[in-house]
């Protein structure tokens, strides 16, 4: 199914499992990913009664893949993020991973009404501690401003293979590649941008709803600390650390990532 955003970028959802529980989960995939990240975590909720939509971002997957840089304004994301969070017709628990996770705590910021809860998986709220420096970070824009303007246009719109069993690296260079020649390569450039521009700290302890934070003890690209600080700033909030675990926690730890969303979980009502 499709929805149109706020700036009329059509975004691509798909519905799981049933439509009357409540609440509703709404998956949201982090960079170079898209919904199909979510497969292997899926079939645990949905087989405990839960109903769940998730979403192609803008630039991935089956929504539109808009050329220009200011198209990926984190604004226009979170409008993204509210289109389909309506559809839902109810407030729902968002899920994000990753740069996905940061978007899900902007959306939770400007959208409260739309939300009745977070689970925030290997996430942050700014950018990773290894870009922090203003000067690396100012190399960086000035890449992605030349990458994106000679970035060709999106290939055939895709969904990208998870092999189940397989383990996935934090940065796996041919995988990566190859979702950016169907999807762009622009559209990554621009988020990544959104990610190294937003600093979200000092707003946490404005966030009222429910969150759950999930993160793996080797996580190389948010590490364990970043979440510490998201768990001591968001108040009532959970901390769940999965031992051993890299920052692919969707895809290497499917089980454990649901067993800890079912127990959180199970303070609302089916």
């Amino acid at each position: 199914m499709k929805v149109l955003s706020k700036d009329g970028t059509e975004i691509y959802y798909e519905t799981y499992g049933n439509p009357g529980a409540r609440p509703q989960l709404f998956f949201v995939h982090g960079i170079g990913g898209d919904l199909d990240a979510w497969q292997f975590v899926l079939p645990a909720l949905l087989a405990a009664g839960y109903g769940a939509l998730a979403l192609d971002l803008r630039g991935s997957g089956y929504s539109g893949h808009p050329r220009g840089a200011a198209d990926y304004a984190m604004a226009r994301m979170i409008e993204d993020v509210a289109a389909v969070a309506q559809t839902a017709g109810t407030p729902v628990v968002v899920v994000g991973h990753s740069g996905g996770a940061v978007l899900v705590e902007a959306f939770a910021l400007a959208h409260p009404e739309l939300v009745a809860g977070l689970v925030l998986i290997a996430g942050s709220y700014g950018p990773p501690h290894y870009m922090r420096s203003k000067v690396l970070r100012a190399l960086c824009n000035a890449g992605i401003a030349v990458g994106g303007l000679l970035s060709p246009r999106a290939g055939k719109p895709w969904h990208s293979p998870y092999p189940p069993g397989k383990h996935h690296q934090e940065v796996e260079v041919r995988g990566l590649a190859r979702t950016m020649w169907h999807n762009s390569l622009a559209s990554y450039l621009y988020f990544s941008r959104e990610l190294l521009r937003v600093d979200l700290g000092e707003s946490l302890a404005q966030i009222k709803a429910p969150t759950l934070l999930i993160v793996g003890d080797k996580d190389g690209i948010y590490p364990l600390a970043t979440s510490q600080t998201m768990h001591a700033k968001i108040a009532g909030s959970v901390l769940k650390v999965i031992p051993g675990a890299n920052h692919v926690l969707p895809l290497n730890r499917p089980r454990d990532t649901a067993l800890a969303m079912l127990e959180f979980l199970k303070t609302f009502q089916i």
